[in-house]
């Protein structure tokens, strides 16, 4: 049912307040129209009237003198102007004015035409701005019954990957080189419930656009702890390693023996550095290397990523973080949405760090991740 906003009501209010105050109407009121079936006048729903307790009805056989109104602009009678709120040959509503002194002279009709103008553009912004709420609630409202149903099928195949990971491995010795894969599908499939997990948390159905872009990202709040990096990197180089040898790629490993723990949490941890390293993988070409390293400060810890890469043109570096945002990399030939960069900075800052990174089109980029020291 059609309503009108706060904001409709506070104009209609004061634009009463103009006809009892400028030009004497001891009686007003403000209506919005709701269509109904074709050859009925249309319903009326009251948005400002004064007094308020008073009542103002439109003149009696309505029906007969709405085609009166519509044609000539209005209708004044006994002192009493009746005026369609007309926009785009519309009628979105009327105006009522009333007073028992004296009648309404033409330079008077002239002003409350002029205020009917004005709530009448009011009325259709108010309409169009309900119609675009009502719009992107049906759509937000789409999407997740989809995204609902993608997350359910896909724990399916999940479980059915993670139950033969768990069966090769119970079937492979544990000095068996190719048991690092197998608990590399085991780790990666539990990751990948884990996001699953996070996605099925509710969120609000209308989000203003800056905030909403943020709940898309993961995580949106962490449990920072001390964490062991050497576990998180070692898994890493263990799928990275796969994926260079399957691509042509080079893939190198610089992580010390000991690595001291770092403030954060192990799962965004995990899908931070794994971006990045995924990131290097996709735009290094066959024959390039990618290298895997930490270095610990006396406070910190880094952790950098480094790849013979396109590299990034340096107009590109100040948007690189952005959400969406490909630079150069959308007109090539490489697939990608835009977000991998995007969520390892959010969860990078999440866990009071920082990513740097240095580039140069043709040779290459290193991606740098400062982290706290634990303790």
């Amino acid at each position: 049912m059609l309503s009108a906003s706060p904001d409709l009501v506070a104009l209609a209010r004061s634009q009463i307040i103009l006809l009892t105050q400028s030009l004497g109407a001891v009686a007003s009121a403000i209506y919005i129209t709701e269509s109904v079936a074709d050859g009925m006048p249309p319903n009326l729903i009251e948005v400002a009237v004064f007094p308020e307790d008073g009542v103002m009805a439109l003149p009696e056989a309505f029906s007969e003198t709405l085609p009166l109104m519509m044609g000539s602009g209005g209708l004044v009678r006994q002192r009493r102007i009746v005026l369609p709120l007309m926009y785009e040959e519309a009628i979105l509503g009327f105006l009522m004015a009333g007073r028992d002194d004296r009648d309404w002279q033409e330079y008077e009709q002239l002003q409350i035409q002029q205020i009917a103008n004005t709530l009448a553009i009011a009325c259709a912004l108010d309409r169009r701005n309900q119609w675009l709420v009502a719009n992107q609630q049906r759509n937000y409202e789409e999407q997740s019954n989809f995204f609902a149903s993608l997350l359910h099928q896909l724990r399916n195949p999940l479980t059915a990957i993670r139950t033969f990971a768990q069966l090769l491995s119970r079937r492979i010795v544990e000095s068996d080189p190719n048991q690092k894969f197998v608990t590399g599908i085991l780790r990666e499939t539990q990751h990948i419930q884990d996001l699953l997990s996070e996605a099925d948390r509710p969120a609000p159905l209308l989000l203003p656009q800056a905030e909403h872009e943020k709940a898309l990202l993961p995580a949106a709040t962490l449990d920072l702890a001390p964490v062991d990096l050497s576990g998180i990197l070692e898994a890493i180089a263990n799928f990275a390693s796969a994926i260079a040898q399957d691509r042509n790629i080079q893939f190198l490993s610089n992580i010390p023996s000991r690595l001291p723990t770092v403030l954060g949490n192990e799962s965004a941890l995990r899908e931070a550095i794994g971006n990045l390293v995924e990131n290097a993988l996709k735009y290094t070409p066959e024959g390039g290397y990618v290298l895997l390293g930490a270095d610990v400060k006396p406070d910190t810890v880094y952790i950098y990523v480094q790849d013979t890469g396109v590299g990034i043109p340096d107009a590109d570096l100040p948007r690189l973080f952005e959400r969406n945002f490909r630079g150069r990399q959308a007109d090539g030939n490489i697939l990608g949405t835009g977000l991998g960069l995007a969520i390892a900075n959010e969860l990078v800052q999440k866990m009071e760090g920082s990513i740097h990174v240095i580039s140069q089109v043709g040779k290459g980029s290193t991606f740098a991740v400062t982290l706290k020291r634990a303790g």
